[in-house]
């Protein structure tokens, strides 16, 4: 069951966190260090639901996603199992509205990202089975449908189906010359997004670890011509169940955190991508095509972000077989400026504005305008502002939307006046159709004084930046992204890897959420978060 502890009004002042003023923020610091509501967010063995906000329970790890899974038994864990059923990992990526049903009920198809399958945490004792891994990881469509006043899965659903290192790709663009036209396997996506065509986005991340992993399996992993073809963002069909994902080199090759896209208003595809490390980069691509001709990934111009002052400056990379296959050195060459672990990235409708969630670096020791502490591992957000919504364009201008960090011990923690609640290491963002920027957090699985969680952002009216909680995570859980279901009043989101502090283990984890059952592991569980 969820911890009800957090069901307080989102109007409770927490201090007048200002953005605004040092010796505002001081004063707010002292507020907060005594106010009763400082504590509701620290970590704890169950899930945390704020006061307006019912969750339920969507899936989870072993739940059936193919008509052919078996039931859930982690131990022994097997590929029929991993290759059918919903992964260890998972983060939101894309909720699609499918064409209407002849029975009318309502219906949704969800994609998600399976990033990861740690053995320590999926294997009893740790001893890994790359065979079993690397179908763990990869991408999972599920349907959804809307029965009896809630959203459930679709057991066997028609567009269902997983994504694994089994995965026939094909690769298009530049590069595919030099590399092949086909490979076998999506490896590690960190992140995706739908398009405005609806497809949808993966984007892999490092391809090298789970390339040394899967060496041993029949897949031939271990052949070093293999390694080029990973590191790409793919795109695919989430209804058309028999579509092939298509790896677009024109994009680069380069581990992503976050990936966003929208059009011109010629028609043109743009995409922004951050580069997943302490200190990324920030790209963009536009597209020279039409996105709707097919070959918006094709060709076009690929950037990276230079920070000057408080503006960035996008400066040209080459469209050359080097510049997009090695994509990261040739940033560097271009004078491209580090962000503290840049992740999630949501593009404002209209174009006028883009966030990017910055996770902190540690290591950071010279501050700037857009990375303004040094040593920090608090992270902020930031929003750049296309001038006339033109994101095409050669500069945008920057501020800081918030500062993240507890204000009682963070240094500059900034948050708006009025705010309810404050966070660490913001990961994913995703706008709903109100305008509210939800906020999903990720510490690693590292504890602290709160527990990774889902917060709202207001981004406009007289309190523009305003903080509130809706969900915090069981102890050593990160947040998976956020969509919405405005209809039924649902916001979805996922609990990732709940228990995996970095102490954890499979025989020992640091909760068994959401069962909370002996002899159940904890499970990564997509939740319905339902506005009462």
């Amino acid at each position: 069951m969820a911890d009800s502890s957090l069901a307080i009004s989102r109007r409770t002042l927490l201090g007048g966190l200002s953005a605004a003023a040092l010796a505002g923020t001081a004063r707010a610091q002292s507020v907060l260090a005594t106010d009763p509501a400082a504590s509701f967010q620290a970590p704890k063995l169950d899930d945390t639901v704020a006061g307006d906000f019912q969750r339920l329970v969507i899936a989870r790890w072993g739940d059936g996603v193919l008509p052919n899974a078996p039931p859930f038994d982690p131990d022994p864990l097997t590929p029929l199992e991993a290759g059918t059923q919903f992964p260890y990992d998972a983060t939101i990526t894309a909720l699609i509205n499918p064409p209407p049903a002849q029975d009318g009920i309502p219906r949704l198809v969800m994609v998600l990202a399976n990033p990861d399958a740690p053995a320590r945490m999926v294997f009893p004792g740790g001893i890994d089975q790359p065979a079993v891994a690397g179908r763990l990881q990869g991408a999972t469509v599920l349907n959804l449908q809307y029965l009896s006043g809630r959203w459930m899965t679709v057991d066997g659903g028609y567009q269902s189906r997983r994504l694994t290192d089994g995965t026939l790709c094909q690769i298009s663009g530049p590069v595919a010359a030099a590399i092949g036209s086909t490979v076998q396997g999506v490896l590690a996506p960190q992140a995706g997004c739908t398009t405005p065509w609806g497809t949808a986005l993966l984007a892999e991340g490092d391809p090298a670890p789970w390339l040394a992993r899967l060496a041993s399996t029949d897949y031939g992993y271990a052949d070093p011509a293999d390694g080029p073809r990973f590191g790409w963002v793919a795109e695919f069909n989430p209804l058309d169940p028999s579509s092939f994902p298509v790896k677009h080199t024109g994009l680069g090759r380069l581990p992503r955190a976050g990936i966003a896209v929208t059009t011109t208003p010629d028609g043109r595809a743009v995409v922004f991508m951050s580069q997943d490390a302490p200190a990324g980069f920030l790209f963009r691509f536009i597209s020279a095509a039409p996105a709707t001709d097919g070959s918006a990934f094709e060709a076009g111009t690929l950037s990276v972000a230079q920070i000057n002052g408080s503006d960035i400056t996008w400066v040209d990379l080459g469209s050359d077989i080097p510049s997009l296959a090695a994509t990261i050195n040739a940033a560097a060459n271009a004078g491209g400026s580090p962000f503290d672990g840049p992740g999630g990235i949501a593009i404002v409708p209209g174009n006028s504005g883009l966030y990017l969630a910055c996770g902190g670096n540690p290591a950071r020791d010279s501050a700037d305008a857009l990375n303004p502490r040094t040593g920090d591992d608090n992270g902020h957000i930031l929003l750049f502002t296309p001038p006339n919504g033109d994101v095409t364009a050669p500069h945008f201008a920057g501020n800081l939307a918030l500062v993240a960090g507890n204000p009682a011990n963070a240094p500059l923690a900034q948050y708006t006046a009025g705010s309810t609640a404050w966070l660490k290491n913001p990961r994913t963002l995703n706008l709903d159709p109100l305008g509210q920027l939800w906020i999903g957090t990720d510490q690693k699985g590292h504890v602290s004084d709160t527990a990774d969680g889902l917060f709202i952002m207001q981004t406009n009216g007289p309190s523009r930046f305003l903080l509130s909680p809706a969900y915090l995570a069981p102890i050593g859980a990160a947040i998976g992204g956020a969509a919405f279901d405005m209809l039924t009043r649902t916001i979805f989101s996922v609990a990732r890897h709940p228990g995996a502090t970095p102490q954890a283990s499979f025989d020992h984890p640091a909760t068994r959420w959401p069962t909370l059952l002996p002899n159940m592991p904890p499970q990564t569980t997509v939740i319905g978060l339902v506005q009462q």
